[in-house]
């Protein structure tokens, strides 16, 4: 045996020098067993090493691999970048990832790197992936049982099925990719040189393929809750504008007078109070109308209440006609309007009722022989100190009892007569 000292032999030698040969002998023995044991340690001692040089290998291949983000929505695209992340940290000649297709039956080459010629890959640089069937070949059968094949020497192994890559092949290492419930493919790992992966070697490299099974059931989740928020965004879009429109119509329904298709009572109010707290504060003028249809009982019992309806029309036409983008005019109910002039003093005012009434003179009401007038009652906020907005309507209500006390006439607060 090769590095083991040759005994003494012992011919010829007297009892004493067979005594001292003896315990040489036995010697030289004790040193030969102490240098095997040695060599063996050594060489344990190596695979010790080369076990922990390859686990910092994986460790970092894996963090490399947790850090991939670019690619987060395509999983084809991580595949790619996990093949680059091996190649550079592992002493791989070939690997390349399978991913099931949507059908579950086949197994297609998403991502290839090697040192020589390429895998082909579908969807990239113009080539065609390559396809094999679950439970045909290393591959296929792997991705079935759901653990490892490995084939030391793919020559001798008829169930080899070789892929048209071009890649000289000797042993192949095939490992399922896992997420928590199903095998989605497999991850394959081939040299030209036969029986190079040892046991250290296929379980790190298991740990390996756990993980970017873990990480491509994440992305799948990930694409999948954007893809539902992105839905849940459409609907909710127009879940908004379904309500922006039943909100307009709520509050068509809420501020809008159905007949003359101006705002109504409740609006008034509201932007009454809103302009009033204006001037408070701002001391922006302003006033408020009061106007009255004085015979629309009459017309209605004359004519009908088609007709009072036209008349109600024909005046709202006439305020409409003559108020200002920003004015507020209103109908209050039954014959009775309101407007909001802003900034406006009390002579313009004035000058607004006046012209509503000139309009309605001038205006035809086609049959009606009995033609509406109204009567109006004026207040400006600088006319007095209001306690409220409400008190300020008081004082427009109060002047408007003064001028249907004439009909067809216009009265301010303050005042008997305009």
């Amino acid at each position: 045996m090769s590095g083991i000292a040759s005994t003494i032999s012992l011919e010829g030698l007297s009892d004493r020098e067979r005594f001292i040969a003896l315990k040489l002998n036995e010697e030289i023995s004790q040193g030969d067993r102490c240098r095997i044991v040695s060599r063996a340690f050594h060489r344990a001692l190596d695979e010790v090493d080369r076990f922990y040089e390859l686990s910092i290998r994986v460790l970092s291949a894996l963090i490399k691999v947790g850090r991939i983000d670019e690619a987060f929505y395509d999983p084809d695209r991580f595949c790619r970048n996990v093949l680059d992340i091996f190649s550079e940290e592992l002493d791989f000649e070939n690997c390349s990832i399978m991913l099931k297709t949507a059908d579950g039956k086949m197994l297609k080459v998403v991502a290839g790197k090697g040192k020589g010629d390429r895998y082909a890959v579908a969807g990239f640089q113009g080539k065609t992936g390559n396809v094999i069937k679950i439970g045909e070949g290393v591959a296929g059968t792997a991705a079935k049982k759901g653990t490892y094949v490995f084939v030391p020497d793919i020559s001798k192994d008829e169930q080899f099925k070789s892929l048209d890559m071009n890649v000289e092949v000797a042993s192949l290492l095939s490992v399922p990719i896992r997420t928590d419930k199903e095998i989605i493919g497999v991850i394959n790992f081939s040299h030209p040189m036969p029986g190079v992966f040892d046991e250290n070697m296929i379980n790190l490299v298991m740990i390996l393929s756990n993980f970017v099974g873990q990480m491509i059931l994440l992305m799948k989740l990930y694409g999948r809750v954007a893809s539902w928020n992105e839905t849940l965004k459409t609907e909710v879009d127009n879940k908004t504008e379904e309500l922006k429109k039943k909100n307009a119509q709520l509050r068509r329904i809420t501020l809008i007078d159905p007949l003359t298709n101006i705002f109504n009572r409740r609006f008034f109010f509201q932007k009454l109070e809103e302009e009033y707290a204006r001037h408070q504060r701002y001391e922006e003028p302003f006033s408020v109308l009061s106007v009255d249809i004085d015979n629309l009982k009459a017309i209605n019992d004359t004519y009908g209440h088609l007709a009072g309806d036209m008349a109600i029309k024909g005046v709202v036409h006439g305020m409409k006609a003559i108020g200002r983008r920003g004015d507020a005019i209103c109908r209050i109910g039954g014959d009775e309007f309101a407007c909001i002039l802003l900034n406006s003093d009390l002579q313009g005012a004035l000058t607004f009722a006046k012209r509503v009434q000139g309009r309605l003179r001038k205006m035809d009401f086609k049959s009606l022989e009995l033609r509406p007038t109204v009567s109006v009652g004026v207040v400006n906020s600088a006319s007095a100190k209001f306690l409220d907005a409400l008190d300020m309507y008081r004082a427009a209500d109060e002047a408007l009892y003064r001028a249907k006390q004439d009909r067809d006439a216009v009265r301010h607060y303050g005042e008997d007569k305009a």
